[in-house]
């Protein structure tokens, strides 16, 4: 098995073996809520994705590789634009162009969405004392 080709998904398997943890009660709720928070981490600053912030031209927006769905690509005035086009500009429907725009980036905000849903589920879990272990 080549480590170096699956070293930049850890997230995903993170979130697998996280979701495959939960439903077979191997592990407590403290060890979930941090798999899923590993993962949701993965999934916000580093997973694989394309740019996406907005560019000169109307409409259109940057195709380079960016780390994570909040972070931007190599180029300065991206870096964070992803996130501050989130928080300023609120719309449902900007907000659902800037994370689901292409499968890619699509499965990297909903695979985003299922770690932190899950993540608040079990902290709450563990805060109440209930759970599998």
């Amino acid at each position: 098995m080549n480590w170096r080709k699956i070293w930049p998904y850890w997230g995903l398997v993170t979130l697998v073996v996280a979701i495959t943890a939960w439903l077979t009660s191997d592990i407590g709720p403290a060890g979930l809520t941090a798999l899923f928070a590993l993962s949701l981490l993965w999934f916000l600053v580093q997973a694989p994705v394309p740019c996406g912030a907005p560019i000169r031209k109307e409409g259109q927006t940057c195709r380079k590789n960016a780390h994570g769905l909040l972070r931007g690509c190599s180029i300065e005035q991206h870096k964070w634009q992803r996130l501050r086009t989130l928080v300023v500009h609120p719309g449902l429907r900007q907000t659902r162009r800037e994370l689901f725009p292409d499968r890619k980036t699509g499965l990297a905000s909903l695979g985003a969405i299922v770690a932190l849903v899950c993540t608040l589920t079990t902290t709450v879990l563990a805060v109440l004392g209930k759970g599998s272990a």
